[in-house]
């Protein structure tokens, strides 16, 4: 799908590294590995899943308003993924985002870091 057509709620931007590490989690262990499977898997799971995502602590903590509701909504989002970190499925996609994830991590410590130390030279 072309840039410019992507709706927000499938658009990966929209969500934060945290939120799309969990999502890749929630389809991992739910036996979702590709594009392929999410398509055939029922409809009850998706909508576990997705209430598991919406409803998740970090997902309340980052005041993310998860706003997907369908499964075709979700297959989107997930081709979407695929394509944004060039990746061919679920497992490749959450070790993407794992290490973008420690990324953010080790410049919120080097930032803190830098933070405290000004404050012991006041």
């Amino acid at each position: 799908m072309a840039r410019g057509l992507m709706t927000s709620i499938t658009d990966p931007e929209t969500y934060n590294t945290r939120s799309i590490l969990l999502l890749s989690q929630l389809l991992h262990i739910n036996g979702i590995k590709t594009r392929d499977k999410l398509v055939t898997t029922p409809e009850d799971t998706i909508s576990d899943i997705l209430t598991q995502w919406k409803n998740h602590p970090s997902s309340k903590l980052a005041n993310l308003h998860i706003k997907l509701n369908t499964v075709s909504q979700l297959i989107e989002l997930y081709g979407n993924l695929l394509g944004r970190y060039n990746v061919g499925n679920t497992v490749e996609l959450a070790n993407a985002v794992y290490f973008d994830r420690i990324e953010e991590l080790e410049g919120d410590i080097s930032r803190y870091k830098q933070e405290f130390q000004e404050i012991l030279q006041e």
